[in-house]
């Protein structure tokens, strides 16, 4: 069983700026800030972690954690793998802000007892341990060495995004109804591929190794800094070459901000622009949040384009603004009966439960996929019926991961 938390959400701050000049020269960690508000580890280049993990390459960087490719030691399955090192202050905030740690230890005692296929779809964890810096202790988490999922911003074919979706189903049905977890982060950062042969990703990766330009502006950064360089960042020509193959296996990554169903739930979950309703509303919510964070995600897959852009005006907020697109993109009314005990109810609705924000001319769903052009007109109703059964603007309406799996747009 997952533990209950409940996170001190104040943990954690947002970044300050001292020198902005040295963001323009560096894009990555935030070297400007004084030693004692850098609580991140100053791994190097050949540095030995736990007596076993000799650092090779820095994969990647985030708010709170940096990703490192590293060689194991000794006979082992996986000569290399990749070492998720959090910040001190992270660290330090295990099991208030979250419990990284055990909900992937959990979920991966429970993919070894279980059949679901949806496990094959999690990036499982290899190893963890703590090192020590000047900073204080580090939490690090091994995993699969994975490569990177290509940029949506264009947008991928369908075929490959219907082979992405039903992975992503697996995973969450796998979280959903044996794990018992909600993600509540699903973005493209977060979706990995496998791949085939680390080994040869590495060899051509070293290969074909070049120069980053960085834009210096007043002096050079400091000499422990290190570049982020992924091993292989995919096309979706090469996803498809996978599918033909059978070869393309998803992972869904980072438990940063999962919870259980039965723990905790912050109020705030989910990126800005991918928040569900309930979310927004501050309702109570659940495994649904996901399905429609997925919704959303796909619909960016198939497009290029974000379903819904927030934005804030001179007498509406962001999240209001948001909340009148919605109704057009599900193709139905909120139902006030269940929103209108919350206590937010009033900011975004009057009392005769319409939105205090009419936007006029919104497309609905199906002319919005018709005007991109990527869906072909014998799939375009399949595919609408597909992302509206996930897009139900009350939570339990919307359609289950294993009810999805069985739709018939991604049978044809």
């Amino acid at each position: 069983m997952f533990k209950a938390l409940r996170p001190n959400f104040k943990a954690f701050s947002r970044r300050i700026i001292h020198n902005p000049s040295i963001l323009l020269q560096w894009p990555e960690e935030p070297l400007d800030l004084p030693a004692d508000r850098n609580s991140g580890f100053s791994a190097a280049l050949g540095n030995k972690l736990n007596s076993t993990y000799t650092i090779v390459l820095k994969l990647g960087w985030g708010q709170h954690s940096s990703v490192w490719l590293a060689k194991h030691g000794g006979e082992h399955k996986w000569q290399y793998v990749a070492v998720k090192i959090l910040t001190a202050h992270a660290t330090q905030v295990q099991l208030q802000l979250s419990d990284e740690l055990g909900f992937l230890q959990s979920v991966r005692d429970l993919a070894r007892e279980s059949r679901h296929p949806g496990q094959a779809h999690i990036v499982a964890l290899l190893d963890s341990f703590e090192v020590s810096s000047t900073q204080g202790r580090h939490l690090c988490l091994v995993h699969e060495t994975m490569g990177i999922f290509p940029k949506v911003d264009r947008g991928l074919p369908v075929p490959l995004v219907k082979v992405v979706a039903k992975q992503l189903l697996l995973a969450l049905d796998f979280l959903h109804h044996e794990c018992h977890v909600v993600h509540t982060d699903l973005k493209p950062d977060n979706i990995l591929v496998e791949l085939d042969n680390v080994d040869t990703a590495i060899k051509i990766r070293e290969e074909s190794r070049s120069v980053t330009p960085m834009q210096v502006v007043s002096s050079e950064p400091p000499s422990h800094a290190i570049l982020s360089r992924p091993i292989h960042v995919f096309s979706s020509d090469e996803l498809l070459n996978l599918i033909q193959f059978s070869k393309l296996n998803i992972k869904l990554t980072d438990f940063g901000t999962a919870v259980s169903i039965n723990g905790f739930h912050p109020d705030i979950i989910q990126p800005f622009s991918l928040r569900a309703p309930e979310v927004i509303l501050g309702c109570e919510w659940g495994p649904t949040a996901d399905i429609w964070n997925l919704a959303c995600l796909i619909f960016e897959f198939l497009t290029g384009h974000w379903l819904f852009v927030p934005r804030g005006g001179p007498t509406w907020t962001a999240e209001a603004y948001h909340l009148a697109h919605m109704p057009a993109m599900a193709g139905e009314a909120f139902d006030t009966t269940y929103f209108r005990t919350r206590k937010t109810f009033g900011e975004y609705f009057n009392d005769d439960g319409k939105l205090r924000i009419q936007v006029a001319e919104i497309r609905g769903l199906e002319k919005a996929l018709e005007s991109y052009k990527v869906v072909s007109d014998d799939e375009l109703s399949m595919c609408t019926s597909f992302l509206r059964s996930m897009l139900r603007l009350q939570p339990s309406d919307r359609a289950s991961a294993a009810d999805l799996l069985e739709h018939e747009w991604l049978k044809v």
